[in-house]
């Protein structure tokens, strides 16, 4: 019984078996293949389709802020630095120096002059103001604090009166 059974399923796995593709495929082939391709459609633009671009004058850099510690830097997005001491100015908005870093990375090896506040949307929207007690205890640090949300850097929409906490 146990030998009728094995040869019944070796029988069927032969006949489900398909005979491998051993010939190549031309490039005429492959192009007429391509044709009839869904995604073929997708990509290319319709006639009369209005077509996407990136304006040229915008870029990551140009809408970041660059943190440098001489060896390595890190970009933040503007507005993410929300205090910055006199005597570490230097680190903030000059040409990068290094190798570029993940921000994460770049703030575990920083953590002696960088420290992170975490902000809500509404903080970071402007919709909620920062509490003015963190702001005092920053200028005791002597620290860059950069505002973050779920440990990533978020800018943070500040009226004209709470921009001169970030700058002492």
């Amino acid at each position: 019984m146990k030998s009728l059974l094995f040869l019944s399923l070796t029988l069927a796995a032969g006949a489900l078996a398909q005979t491998p593709i051993t010939a190549r495929i031309t490039p005429q082939a492959l192009a007429k293949l391509q044709q009839h391709s869904p995604m073929e459609r997708l990509m290319s633009a319709k006639e009369g389709e209005a077509t996407v671009t990136r304006p040229d004058d915008q870029s990551i850099i140009k809408q970041s802020m660059i943190l440098h510690d001489g060896k390595n830097w890190t970009l933040v997005p503007k507005g993410a630095v929300i205090f910055i001491p006199k005597p570490m100015s230097a680190r903030v908005d000059a040409k990068p120096v290094g190798t570029l870093l993940p921000f994460t990375e770049f703030l575990t090896q920083n953590r002696a002059w960088i420290t992170t506040n975490e902000v809500s949307f509404n903080q970071a929207a402007g919709e909620e103001p920062l509490p003015a007690e963190r702001a005092a205890f920053w200028a005791k640090q002597d620290k860059i604090v950069i505002a973050v949300h779920q440990n990533g850097p978020i800018s943070i929409n500040v009226s004209q009166s709470a921009q001169a906490i970030t700058q002492r």
